[in-house]
């Protein structure tokens, strides 16, 4: 009877597990749906997983997805790179139509640091981040212009409208008195890039190391700060291929107001000069008109990119061809760059190639053809009525579109290279990697003036060869570790150490030649020139090595508590025998405030971070390898025993003490969260102070043997504070308005200039040139003020009879002054920087402009000084200015003509729309935009440009607007971007 029970009660089970089991697949559904964004753009390679299992899948290349054996109850959790996590639950639904939005948690995102990636929340350092959405749009010179007005503190000016010239880029300030005073620039982890080698288009980010705490891994070359570049790799399930391409028109911003033929004959007239010779021409000439044009350009990008579970890859080709405002300058680039990763023993092992090539050609524009413009009368024609070129061999005149017709100043470069790199995972937390890296640009100039012309008369014609060859090898070691501890992991800890060997090298050739008797083979056949004079063939050859160790350490505690301190020893063949070595330091530590307990009702505020930091960076950028050494140069022959023989002298003193220039820096910031992170900023102060900086003084000979010697003296400091405010305004489903704001003030002072060797109380520089004035200098470097400060007579006003009235050292009221009447009458450093960037998008249309400026500073309006006066007529033309009927001398350098160059530029405006391409199954996104850029300047600033070259006399003399001075130009430009 029991066993028969047992039986029945073993059966019943039986039924119902079998009864169960039915009813449970019953309940497992298949599931599909799609995933869009907010855009209704549908998104591919979004992971779709069932929470809690391993059952998964990814959207295809219609956004789709599909999934088996889902039980109904479940959830399923939807993740996409940049979008917020999505947790959806089933309910017994069998298909789904997902939005992801756009992840606004900014502080959990991985941004690039010195030789690997942080968590935003976690950085102690001033590190500011700007990603690909948040570029600058429209014609960019190179990666620098996406930058523009993006980071507090980064000053990024354009010189002039050279197509050829890359923008000027400097950081928190001045901090030394070498000519390379931009921040160090890193692409991919590559330390030593050239920003022209990357296209805009391939860059997904950029990272800017502002303090020497964050800096000073990088030592001996990151006094100027550091700029790292991260390019776009490949990613996603399937192959994807992009195309952008714009078309640009630019013409002149802006240029001078010079008289016309009219005017000139009328002024001619009423000051009693014979202008009746010039009337037989009947010409009515704007020169500046006749040397420029509307300079078009053309850019299209390609890219290739995909993936697999164990692989991504990513090629990209990019043409450019731009030209000039000036007729002969243009620019014509190409830029090929592939990145290749495999990984291999369940991720364990990863193999990245990459490799970068970037052809180009470009005409330099012969600047002293807009002087010639100044010079050349309106009167005069470009062209005489039987077709002649009409020219003037008068002093400074010549026909400038003669010269560009006939002249050319053509170059060509090629530049490539190829990084390997190898890294492994020894156990988890553990990653060693090996970086090669082989570099070579080459470059070769062929430049002809035309016996006929301006410029080349003088030599019967002109002819100039020169290739210049750059080597660069370099290797790389680094181990780095992470782990977290404690309860719930609240303890996390990074560490990394390295080992770098660079070693660089230069070529040079040249060879020149004059007097031919054709000019119909140009710069081809140097060998028929009767002029060959000894400077004119010469080669130079030269070798430099950097070895560097260098470590990092991490700890963040509950990301309330975080400490990094960095250290790296460089080792440079520059520099002098007994100072070959440096060591630069660095600490830095961050309060995550808002993560304390007292912090827990204070809902307002999202995330609340005080940083401190403290580092030392060197700089050796500028530098030539040699410069520790005596040296010998030619001087010239000499006869001895029936033959001439070249004679030699010593060109350059020995110093082995030379060694790095170093700067500390102090910084304080505080970064900020607030109201559902809708407003996020930084305020910083930091205190930079440059010792032991490197300049060529003057020194007694004897003892030495050489008259000059470059050596470490002087010291510096700059203070400043920025300001970094990003607020999104309005967040709705259809319409978005972010505003940002970025402003920074820098006060810099020169506070050392002498020791017990070297002695000088100020450094005169500059070259303030008008007729009669050659010589004169325009700025002083001097202790206790700024590099950058203008130094000259005070103008107080024009005397009735047309004379300048300056004051002089005892305060009198004087029609003319000495060297010792002058005094400090401005700075060419601004008080202030700003820039303001909005945002706007509604459904599919977005549009942005962007407005930037200074305050405070000053420019010398050269070109008003030597032509708003009539001492040139009739030897030149001269500015519609009231000055020409109100002075009756040549003119003066004085603060008359040093002007304050505050502005407000609308630098940026685009507008673009995107297209719903959801029914077009092999186009993914299609975008349509129009750009302008430059659009106008509000400026009291009475020249052509308030922004100029802040490199001039290797940046001792920034501020001036010569007479050379290339106008800046204003673009407009429509483009397309597809994704297929």
């Amino acid at each position: 009877m029991k066993k028969r029970m047992l039986y029945l009660l073993k059966g019943a089970m039986l039924i119902a597990i079998w009864t169960l089991s039915l009813h449970l697949f019953a309940q497992n559904l298949t599931v599909s749906g799609t995933v869009k964004d907010t855009a209704g753009d549908l998104l591919i390679g979004v992971t779709v997983q069932v929470q809690g299992t391993s059952i998964g899948t990814v959207t295809d290349a219609d956004g789709r997805f599909v999934l088996q054996n889902v039980p109904s109850s479940s959830s399923l959790e939807i993740s996409y790179v940049g979008m917020q996590t999505v947790v959806m639950p089933v309910d017994g639904r069998t298909n789904l139509d997902i939005v992801l939005r756009e992840d606004t948690e900014i502080l959990d995102e991985l941004v690039v640091i010195g030789y690997g990636t942080q968590r935003r929340r976690e950085i102690t350092g001033s590190v500011t981040n700007v990603s690909a959405e948040n570029f600058n749009k429209g014609v960019a010179r190179d990666a620098a212009d996406l930058l523009q007005g993006k980071v507090a503190g980064l000053n990024i000016t354009t010189p002039s409208g050279d197509v050829t010239v890359g923008s000027r880029i400097r950081l928190r300030g001045v901090s030394t008195l070498q000519n390379d005073q931009g921040p160090f620039v890193v692409i991919d982890g590559i330390p030593g890039g050239d920003l022209q080698t990357v296209a805009p288009q391939d860059i997904e980010s950029i990272s800017v190391l502002k303090d020497a705490s964050s800096a000073a891994i990088y030592g001996s070359r990151s006094a100027g700060g550091v700029i790292l570049i991260t390019t776009k790799r490949g990613s996603g399930v399937r192959t994807m291929v992009s195309y952008d391409g714009y078309m640009a028109v630019s013409t002149l911003a802006n240029k001078p107001d010079l008289l016309t033929a009219d005017q000139w004959r009328a002024y001619a007239r009423e000051t009693e000069r014979d202008a009746s010779e010039f009337d037989r021409y009947n010409a009515n000439t704007d020169w500046f008109d006749e040397i420029t044009h509307a300079g078009i350009t053309q850019n299209h990008g390609v890219s290739l990119s995909g993936g697999g579970s164990t692989n991504n890859y990513r090629a990209s080709f990019n043409y450019l061809n731009r030209e000039g405002v000036v007729r002969d300058n243009d620019l014509e680039r190409f830029n090929f760059r592939f990145q290749l990763q495999q990984r291999a023993i369940n991720d364990r092992l990863r193999i990245g190639l990459t490799g970068s090539a970037t052809m180009g050609e470009w005409n330099e524009a012969n600047k002293y053809n807009f002087v010639l413009a100044y010079n050349m009368l309106p009167v005069y024609p470009v062209k005489l009525d039987n077709g002649e070129w009409f020219d003037s061999r008068d002093y400074d005149q010549g026909n400038p579109v003669r010269n560009q017709t006939y002249n050319q100043d053509v170059r060509k470069n090629i530049h490539f290279y190829g990084a390997g790199d190898l890294s492994f995972t020894i156990f988890d937390g553990l990653d060693i990697k090996t970086t090669l890296y082989k570099d070579r640009h080459t470059e070769e100039r062929s430049q002809y003036l035309h016996s006929e012309t301006q410029a080349g008369r003088n030599d019967g014609g002109y002819a100039l060869r020169e290739n210049k060859i750059w080597d660069k090898t370099l290797m790389e070691w680094t181990l780095d570790y992470t782990t977290t501890f404690g309860v719930s992991d609240r303890h996390r800890l990074n560490a990394l150490a390295g080992y770098s060997w660079e070693e660089n090298e230069y070529s040079f050739l040249k060879a020149a030649n004059r007097n031919f008797t054709t000019d119909l083979l140009g710069a081809n056949n140097l060998e028929s020139g009767q002029g060959l004079r000894p400077n004119d063939v010469g080669s130079a050859k030269n070798m430099s090595r950097l070895i560097s160790f260098f470590a990092r350490a991490h700890y963040a505690y509950d990301e309330r508590y975080m400490i990094t301190a960095t250290l790296r020893r460089d080792g440079s063949s520059k520099f002098g025998a007994n100072h070959k070595w440096g060591i630069f330091p660095s600490v830095s530590a961050a309060w995550g405030i808002s993560q304390e307990s007292f912090m827990e009702n204070v809902n307002w505020i999202n995330d609340l971070k005080l940083r401190v930091g403290y580092g030392v960076t060197g700089n050796q950028a500028g530098l030539d390898p040699y410069k520790t050494l005596q040296l010998y140069g030619t001087s010239g022959t000499y006869y001895d025993n029936g033959a001439w023989l070249t004679a030699y002298k010593i060109s350059q003193n020995a110093n082995p003490n030379l060694k790095w220039e170093e700067t500390a820096m102090f910084n304080i910031g505080l970064d900020f969260f607030i109201f559902n992170e809708r407003i996020n900023g930084t305020i910083e102060w930091y205190d930079k102070r440059t010792k032991d900086m490197l300049y060529t003084y003057r020194v007694p000979t004897p003892p030495y043997l050489h008259s000059d010697m470059m050596a470490n003296v002087g010291d510096m400091k700059n203070t400043g504070v920025e300001l970094a405010l990003n607020i999104e305004a309005i967040r709705t489903r259809d319409f978005n308005w972010n505003t940002s704001l970025t402003l920074a003030h820098n006060r810099n002072e020169i506070t050392r200039m002498s020791n017990d060797v070297y002695t000088t109380s100020r450094i005169m520089v500059g070259d303030a040139w008008v007729r009669g004035g050659s010589g004169r200098t325009t700025h002083v470097i001097e202790e206790g003020y700024p590099v950058g400060q203008f130094y000259g007579p005070k103008y107080v006003g024009i005397s009735d009879d047309g004379k300048y009235i300056f004051l002089n050292k005892e305060g009198q009221e004087v029609n003319s002054v000495t060297a010792e009447d002058y005094t400090y009458i401005g700075s060419a450093q601004p008080d202030l920087t700003y820039g303001w960037n909005n945002q706007f998008n509604f459904k599919s249309w977005d549009l942005s402009f962007f407005f930037r400026g200074t305050l405070g500073n000053k420019v010398l309006n050269m070109g008003r000084m030597t032509y708003g006066h009539p001492g040139y007529l009739i030897g030149a033309n001269a500015l519609n200015d009231p000055l020409i009927y109100q002075l009756k001398v040549v003119p003066e350098y004085s603060s008359l003509y040093v002007e304050d160059a505050s502005h407000l530029r609308l630098d940026n405006f685009a507008l673009g729309y995107t297209f719903n391409t959801n029914g077009v199954n092999w186009l993914d996104r299609a975008r349509v935009y129009v750009t302008g850029q430059n659009l106008f300047v509000l400026t009291n600033y009475k020249g052509l440009d308030p922004e100029v070259d802040e490199n001039r006399n290797n940046g001792l003399a920034p501020g001036v607007e010569d007479r050379e001075y290339y106008p800046k130009a204003r673009t407009f430009s429509v483009g397309i971007s597809l994704t297929f």
